[in-house]
């Protein structure tokens, strides 16, 4: 009889959160089948996603090689816990490459469902294309703020930095019921564990949102820089391989 592991267990087993194992459901990279409204995993299909030789970690199957990506986790990481945001870093086809950081209760309960993960996915969509790096405030599907900047390495765009889960100090508080009561319904989500969860939003006031913005400026050039110069290395070495080769 083959064996199922629950969402749990299978935390347990690949040391990540549930919102990283709702991501992989959803992205294809992880298969799974609903048993009383509940999600299952085949042990079988994780222990072979698992395995040395299938390559699978945290990144992206498709993450680029010219993007160092425990780099750019430390140091999103630190540039979260700078700004008092949320952020993830994704590739053109808004796959995550880095883990989210920072996040806030509000939006793990939103990602972790179905339409609430369709909804966000579309939100960054339209935040990770064209080539500007420029970061600037956007509103996302449920009405928090967010800011992206590109990670290019010579015009070629690789990555997006995505920022925010926040609100302004000076959001109309008076619009809040109605639009936690249209999120829950078409998230699928209890409207109460919404209530409960929207004190955990990151809250800033105009200093803060420019400080995040220009710390995300920041935070992109580098990126770009290391992009660069990674690229520069990897192509140096592939020529120094080819000389040996036909030596």
């Amino acid at each position: 009889m083959e064996k199922y592991l629950t969402a749990r267990q299978l935390q347990e087993r690949l040391q990540v959160d549930r919102i990283t194992i709702y991501r992989m459901l959803h992205s294809g990279r992880l298969n799974g089948v609903k048993v009383g409204g509940q999600w299952r995993f085949r042990e079988d299909d994780v222990r072979q996603m698992v395995a040395p030789e299938s390559g699978v970690s945290g990144a992206a199957p498709g993450a680029p090689p010219t993007l160092p990506l425990p780099c750019l986790q430390a140091m999103q990481q630190l540039f979260t816990e700078a700004a008092g945001v949320a952020a993830i870093i994704v590739d053109p086809e808004v796959q995550p490459l880095t883990d989210f950081t920072n996040g806030c209760a509000f939006c793990d309960l939103i990602l972790a469902s179905e339409e609430g993960h369709r909804r966000c996915l579309k939100s960054w969509a339209a935040l990770a294309g064209g080539v500007d790096s420029a970061p600037r405030l956007h509103r996302c599907h449920a009405g928090l703020l967010y800011a992206r900047t590109i990670i290019h390495v010579e015009d070629q765009p690789l990555a997006a930095v995505i920022a925010g889960q926040a609100l302004s100090d000076t959001d109309p508080a008076e619009e809040r019921p109605e639009r936690l009561a249209e999120l829950a319904e078409a998230c699928g989500l209890p409207l109460s564990r919404l209530q409960e969860a929207y004190p955990t939003i990151h809250r800033l006031d105009h200093a803060h949102l420019d400080k995040m913005l220009h710390l995300l400026r920041i935070l992109g050039v580098a990126a770009c820089r290391i992009g660069a110069e990674r690229k520069r290395l990897i192509s140096k070495l592939d020529r120094i391989a080819q000389l040996v080769l036909e030596s």
